[in-house]
């Protein structure tokens, strides 16, 4: 299978005041990413394709799931491939991956037990 791949660097203006890559950062490298790959791997820049077409590339459904942070200066690797194709639709699987992942740790005490008054389903752990 064919990938577009992308490297990208964490610069302060995409890091949150707690020192990680702002959440919504990752969908606009993701939209960029998905728009490079128009323009040089499929010849079909977004510029010609919304705005000369009768066509438009809307994102219907979005599953994004994080493993870990990322931080200033961290290079990431963005990855685009085509999971399902259709003749009216198609499903891309974008994934990014860093060499150094950040480590997760457990939520304060007293911060754990003023968000369990807020839980939904049962609790796993």
């Amino acid at each position: 299978m064919t990938e577009c791949s992308r490297d990208i660097t964490v610069y302060f203006s995409d890091i949150h005041p707690a020192g990680i890559l702002f959440y919504p950062c990752y969908l606009e490298m993701t939209n960029a990413l998905i728009e490079d790959w128009f323009a040089e791997e499929l010849g079909y820049p977004f510029s010609a394709l919304h705005q000369g077409t009768a066509y438009s590339v809307p994102a219907l459904s979005l599953n994004i799931s994080f493993s870990a942070a990322s931080r200033i200066t961290d290079l990431l690797r963005l990855t685009l491939g085509v999971a399902r194709l259709s003749k009216i639709s198609f499903t891309l699987d974008i994934s990014t991956a860093c060499g150094k992942d950040a480590k997760s740790a457990p939520l304060p005490t007293k911060l754990r037990k003023r968000m369990a008054r807020f839980l939904t389903l049962e609790s796993t752990d």
